[in-house]
Parts: structure tokens; C-alpha cells; sequence
């Protein structure tokens, strides 16, 4: 049986909701990041990414730019940065 990762679109953000994460805020990212980004683009929450320490950890994709500390202000400028 072949185990394959799941398939994300061109441009996906994944927003981590691991116990850190969320206790930084995370949740809030998830809807700010629903409500700014073009409707082409997947937002995720995501498990753990495993950087805990620089939580809450968002990571893009397909070029996989991690984002760290990140907080509702910095969604904008990511967004506007990625696309």
C-alpha cells in the first residue's frame, strides 16, 4: 500500500493549531487568514509544525515559508507578500 501526502493547491497556507499554537492564538490566524486571502488559496490548520518555541507557526506553500510569531496585524503583510 502506498501512503501519499495530501495533494494542496497551488497556493495553500497552513496555519498551525498544535497545543502551543493555540494558546498563542492560532485560532484567531485561521479566521483572519479565511477572510483576507483570495478565495484560490487553501487555508489549513494544520498539527503540530514542530517549532513550538516561535509559536504560532504558519507555513505557505508550495515554496514553504515558515512564519513565526506570527499575530492577526501580520496576516495582511503575508498575504500581500505571497500574492
Amino acid at each position: 500500500m502506498i501512503h501519499r501526502s495530501p495533494r494542496y493547491s497551488d497556493r495553500s497556507i497552513l496555519v498551525c493549531q498544535g497545543l502551543c499554537c493555540q494558546t498563542d492564538g492560532s485560532e484567531k490566524l485561521l479566521t483572519a487568514f479565511k477572510s483576507q486571502t483570495p478565495s484560490d488559496t487553501k487555508i489549513i490548520p494544520s498539527g503540530c509544525l514542530g517549532q513550538c518555541e516561535d509559536s504560532p507557526v504558519v507555513l505557505t506553500l508550495p515554496r514553504r515559508i515558515s512564519y513565526k510569531r506570527v499575530s492577526t496585524e501580520d496576516v495582511q503583510t503575508i498575504c500581500n507578500t505571497l500574492f
